[in-house]
């Protein structure tokens, strides 16, 4: 099998060579490496007027950071940013907490001087929802034990754990989480504050697996909250964007780690409700199920690859261990190819379509009677994934947006697309479909039912025309969504007016209310809140 493997890989390897030659040694070398040591440059950025400076007169209490003697103070000043590389905002500073106590120390602090506090991860939310100007930030990287109970079934972790240290945790007890983002680089607390999703369809956003949350609010008072204890605080903790408190560990619905058999149909997307009708929906030996739709130009956002995982019943054999990929450089060339034009994003569709199969990591291969290749995969497996390949040291931002649409608006929703795409001149890189059952537990619920996700991936230049162009063509898709009564995504960046905010989410201004219950003087606050609360 291991020699198999490699003769695949080498093919696939032979190919990227031609390519190679096509595209020129030094653009190769360009588009497939990895980041260099030298941070990313940002040196554009849509700073407003008057974030202009570090420090305004009058703006935050006359104190210095390095008064506080409680905590670890891994930055002074300065600026912050995030994933998207379009929002640096100047801080006060950022703390680094390794317990309660620490976290309880900041906490007094903030409260004493009058500060704004927010944690963040990986900062991969865009919309300034982990910091605020002149606010605290606080990292809980090192708050990141966890523990399984074989007794009750489920995972403690604390909420600075990374969801790679998860996977690999519970993958050498042979367990398997029931839901999480679909890259393993953020952090659990991250995940909660934002209600994500991934690739298991159900039970879809990963609210539905939380038993309990132990938090710590605004006055320092720790809860362990749930459901049934506390729906309230639940509700708004749980997708919350931090605005209600300090998330300190969760409690997770575990599930055994499973084989499944791998498969993959293509469709017209005028196919694809129907196919998910009669294979998916209410399937429950279906452990995992996404799709993809081409932005090739010869089957443009018209053909659907639909990636099918089923469990595969009574497997005897031990599931090999996670194991790392070894070709993010070939991953990086290609997804960085497509950003160059129609001929890029046609190589890697093809490459997908008929290449990524044959060198696609599987336990075994079985041949059915058919004589069609199924890729037998561990739960684990595919759910472990680094995303590695789209970090470069290009010139450039990625920008991640996501849509919810019921099943029978599918069909209008990607013909608007379509046509919001041509009229902004954005460069969609990317369009994968997912699915998420209706959310009955966070209050800012994005699936108010069962819904088709639309997750869409932009390329833009460091400038304000791109960025405009992709502000323009945002503002449109969240029309599109809600004159089909759908929904979007919250963490991302905050071009959308409160109109648009309120008109999807009717909810917003309740939400907002809750802060003179559980955070009166306004302690946990981000740019989502600031933007939005007074509009």
């Amino acid at each position: 099998m291991k020699q198999i493997k490699k003769i695949k890989k080498s093919v696939f390897v032979s190919v990227l060579v031609l390519i190679l030659v096509a595209v020129g040694v030094k653009k190769f070398l360009w588009l497939s490496l990895p980041p260099s040591d030298v941070p990313k440059d940002c040196s554009f950025t849509n700073l407003e007027n008057e974030d202009k400076e570090s420090r305004l007169v009058g703006e935050i209490p006359k104190i210095e950071l390095s008064d506080f003697k409680g905590v670890l103070i891994s930055q002074d000043g300065g600026v912050i940013n995030d994933a998207s590389c379009l929002n640096q905002t100047p801080i006060l500073g950022v703390v680094e907490v390794k317990s309660e106590v620490e976290l309880g120390k900041v906490l007094a602090f903030a409260n004493s001087n009058s500060l704004k506090v927010t944690v963040a991860g990986e900062k991969h939310s865009m919309g300034g929802q982990a910091f605020s100007r002149n606010g605290l930030i606080v990292n809980m990287d090192n708050m990141d034990e966890m523990n399984y109970s074989n007794e009750t079934g489920t995972l403690k972790v604390q909420a600075g754990a990374r969801w790679a240290e998860v996977e690999r945790y519970l993958d050498g007890l042979g367990k398997s989480l029931k839901a999480v983002q679909s890259i393993n680089i953020f952090s659990v607390g991250g995940t909660i504050s934002v209600n994500a999703h991934g690739i298991a369809h159900s039970p879809g956003p990963i609210a539905e697996t939380i038993k309990s949350l132990r938090v710590m609010l605004a006055n320092g008072e720790i809860k362990q909250i749930s459901p049934e204890t506390d729906p309230e605080l639940f509700s708004l903790i749980v997708g919350g964007y931090g605005l209600f408190g300090f998330i300190l560990e969760a409690e997770l619905e575990v599930m055994d780690n499973e084989v499944y058999s791998w498969t993959t149909d293509y469709m017209n997307y005028t196919d694809f409700a129907s196919f998910y009708e009669k294979n998916v929906k209410g399937k429950p030996n279906l452990g995992l199920f996404y799709s993809r739709i081409s932005v090739s130009p010869s089957s443009y956002l018209t053909e659907v690859a639909a990636h099918s995982f089923t469990k595969v019943e009574n497997y005897k054999e031990s599931i090999p261990p996670i194991e790392e990929s070894s070709l993010d450089w070939a991953n990086r060339f290609v997804i960085n190819f497509s950003k160059t034009g129609s001929f890029g994003r046609w190589v890697r569709w093809t490459l997908e379509k008929h290449f990524e199969p044959k060198i696609h990591y599987c336990i075994s291969r079985n041949q059915l009677l058919n004589d069609k290749e199924v890729c037998l995969v561990s739960r684990n497996h595919e759910m472990y994934d680094s995303m590695g390949y789209l970090k470069n040291r290009l010139k450039d931002t990625d920008i991640l947006q996501e849509y919810f649409v019921r099943p029978e608006n599918m069909v209008e929703f990607v013909d608007g697309l379509r046509d919001i795409v041509k009229k902004n001149d954005v460069n969609l890189l990317n369009v994968t479909i997912r699915i998420v059952e209706k959310d009955d537990v966070s209050y800012l619920a994005y699936a108010k039912e069962d819904m088709f996700a639309f997750v869409l991936y932009f390329n833009q230049k460091l400038n304000a025309k791109d960025s405009a162009k992709l502000s323009n063509a945002t503002n449109d898709l969240i029309d599109l969504a809600n004159k089909l009564d759908g929904s979007f995504y919250l963490p991302y960046q905050l071009t959308y007016s409160k109109d648009q905010l309120q008109g999807v989410y009717p909810q917003i201004d309740s939400f907002f209310e809750f802060k003179n219950k559980y955070d009166p003087n306004e302690v946990f606050v981000n740019k989502f809140y600031l933007k939005y609360k007074g509009e």
